[in-house]
């Protein structure tokens, strides 16, 4: 039997969610918002990968854009941008979501609630991710014929074309409104996902949501090492952000932070999410290794939110760890965020890639 979503899964999965976000993934805010209106709505059946018919053909929901620039989308254009594919002959039986965020999460949450579809646990990546061709599952590899609805507060798209032209489409829109883009895109069969995507990551969130919500007695430093224990990573320093460097371009944030205990600094930066993690001009990390931070208190916490001045944890879990979609397992994929971030990272992953 599916599983039906309750209030206290959408608090878990706001958290886990967040974590599993690596600083990217959106506002956990809004997650929460969206996942309360689902419920009132209507009802969320999250069908596990085995419980899926796996020749449902399902669409992904995210928001895309960069977390700075909100704008004005609404849960509406969700729906909006859901029936947009519908009004243009796209026929699709259920929803998935493009990743794991504090908002992302929830990806489609809205669209099943509103129009009676099941959500089905195989995301495009049970990590979040920087670009639309990173959550695509590899599709791009296959010739795949993409379709693209985005929509947000005086704004509608539709795009149809290579995967990696929609995507240029919809982050230009994203750019242009200064907005987070609801969209919608590219049905495909549960079968491929299932595959390609990463199963059972949204249950995951959920579970390490209520893990860590369990520990809620303990001090900051346990409720972080808590999690790490759950996903086998590591706690890498607790520390001060003492410089920042952030820029909203091209539909992404753009973010160089350096973080100083004592005489020991570490050097992050994200592109949404965190992409490297270097101490002493050492690389410690690369994404789709998972580092992510939590504020003085403990709490999870995105890349958008932090300031200077800020006492974080900052950790990292193992990429070889986590459930992530084949999207992130391609060296063209990375070329894009290298060029905006301008750091090397290919050469760091390439036993990771699929070529």
């Amino acid at each position: 039997m599916p599983r039906i979503i309750n209030a206290k899964d959408v608090d878990a999965l706001a958290i886990g969610g967040t974590i599993l976000g690596g600083g990217g993934g959106g506002w956990p805010e809004i997650g929460l918002r969206d996942g309360r209106l689902a419920l009132e709505i209507g009802k969320i059946e999250l069908n596990s990968p085995d419980e899926a018919d796996p020749d449902w053909k399902v669409i992904t929901s995210a928001a895309l854009g960069a977390p700075t620039q909100p704008g004005n989308t609404k849960p509406m254009h969700f729906i909006r941008a859901a029936q947009l594919l519908e009004k243009v002959g796209v026929e699709f039986d259920g929803v998935i979501a493009a990743e794991n965020g504090g908002q992302n999460s929830f990806g489609g949450w809205i669209i099943a609630a509103s129009l009676g579809l099941p959500v089905v646990d195989t995301p495009g990546d049970g990590r979040a991710h920087p670009t639309a061709m990173m959550g695509s599952m590899g599709l791009h590899r296959h010739n795949y014929n993409s379709i693209k609805s985005g929509v947000t507060e005086g704004s509608e798209v539709i795009a149809w074309g290579s995967l990696q032209t929609t995507s240029n489409v919809i982050r230009a829109q994203a750019r242009d409104m200064k907005a987070l883009i609801a969209m919608a895109r590219d049905p495909v069969p549960v079968s491929y996902t299932i595959e390609h995507g990463a199963p059972g990551a949204i249950a995951m969130a959920i579970e390490l949501g209520k893990d860590y919500i369990s520990n809620k007695n303990v001090g900051p430093y346990e409720r972080v090492q808590f999690a790490m224990d759950y996903l086998e990573g590591e706690l890498i320093c607790k520390a001060e952000i003492v410089s920042v460097k952030i820029e909203a371009k091209g539909g992404f944030d753009i973010g160089y932070l350096t973080l100083k205990d004592g005489s020991d600094e570490w050097d992050l930066t994200y592109v949404n999410e965190y992409m490297t993690l270097e101490r002493d001009r050492n690389r410690l990390a690369t994404f789709p290794d998972l580092m992510t931070t939590f504020n003085e208190k403990g709490e999870p916490i995105t890349s958008a939110a932090l300031k200077k001045g800020d006492i974080v944890y900052l950790a990292n879990v193992s990429k070889d760890k986590l459930p992530v979609g084949d999207g992130n397992k391609y060296s063209e994929n990375y070329e894009a965020i290298e060029e905006a971030l301008g750091k090397p990272m290919i050469r760091y992953l390439k036993d990771y890639f699929i070529e």
